[in-house]
């Protein structure tokens, strides 16, 4: 649905949370407005959460105020940045251009997209879990890759005229984001992910962006290959409005949090390594019925 021209969408059953479709690349402007109008009329959701903009000094001490970790890389040059890695990550920037990644600008044409559907295709597992691109369709890729056209851009990776990995990037005020960064993993002996955020970081030194951000601060490899990159942990507000009175209850209770946020870090840790063998078994088991 729409309020004020800003795709909303809605998360849970029995307990519904609404957000913006496009969190952290669209902001509301005038929370207590929407917020009004949730409330007039049928409720749509029992909570409403948004994430404050980063340059954003107004707070709202009448919301419930948690806080959202983000990865962001502070860059002044791409040369400043270079010299304070680790002398193993950037071998690996040089192995990727050495083994014949070209890493350039790419559109959204029909090629781009079946190229990008071949790597989304390659695995349904991803990070030890459900990769939720896969099976997806040529139109719905196209579509999902389609948005805010004035202000993203594409990086592909390629590799003997192959599409092995790209980037979509989102450009908001003084920051880059990245919208998707994702390379196959056929080509591990090839660093694309090591190269694409090298090219990310001299995108903003062309553009005159102070900052880089690569989504939410996580633990495990994901977490690991952001540290070594220079990436840290920098606090958004996120704010949470109840719209009835089970989304009283909700932040009462602290049912607004995933079950994993409620969880000791260590035991989410079990839990993750479990799934991710549990989901490799599974896969080694799809691969041999299919093959019989």
């Amino acid at each position: 649905m729409l309020v004020d021209n800003i795709e909303i969408a809605i998360d849970g059953g029995l307990f519904r949370t609404a957000r913006l479709r496009h969190e952290k690349f669209e902001f509301v402007k005038d929370p207590l407005r929407m917020i009004e109008k949730f409330r007039q009329g049928r409720p749509i959701a029992d909570l409403f959460t948004f994430v404050q903009e980063n340059y954003d000094e107004h707070s709202y001490p009448e919301f419930v105020k948690e806080l959202d970790g983000e990865s962001y890389l502070s860059i002044t040059t791409h040369e400043q940045w270079w010299k304070a890695l680790d002398f193993k990550v950037r071998n690996k920037i040089r192995k990727a251009q050495k083994s014949g990644v070209e890493l350039r600008p790419a559109t959204l044409t029909d090629e781009f997209v079946k190229g990008v559907q071949s790597i989304y295709n390659e695995s349904p597992f991803r990070q030890g879990r459900k990769f939720i691109h896969y099976g997806k369709s040529f139109a719905v890729i196209k579509n999902d890759l389609s948005s805010f056209p004035e202000c993203t851009s594409f990086v592909g990776a390629y590799y003997q005229s192959e599409l092995i990995g790209f980037m979509k990037l989102f450009e908001g005020k003084n920051v880059l984001r990245t919208v998707h960064i994702i390379a196959k993993l056929a080509h591990r002996d090839k660093p694309v992910m090591d190269a694409l955020v090298s090219r990310a970081v001299e995108i903003c030194e062309q553009k005159k962006l102070c900052y880089l951000n690569y989504g939410s601060w996580t633990g495990g490899g994901l977490g690991d290959f952001r540290i070594k990159h220079g990436f840290k942990r920098f606090d958004m507000a996120r704010y949470f409005v109840p719209l009835t009175f089970v989304g009283k209850l909700m932040l009462k209770l602290k049912l607004h949090r995933r079950l994993r946020d409620r969880l000791p870090e260590k035991f989410v840790d079990i839990l993750l390594s479990f799934r991710k063998r549990a989901l490799l078994l599974r896969d080694k088991a799809t691969k041999r019925l299919s093959n019989v």
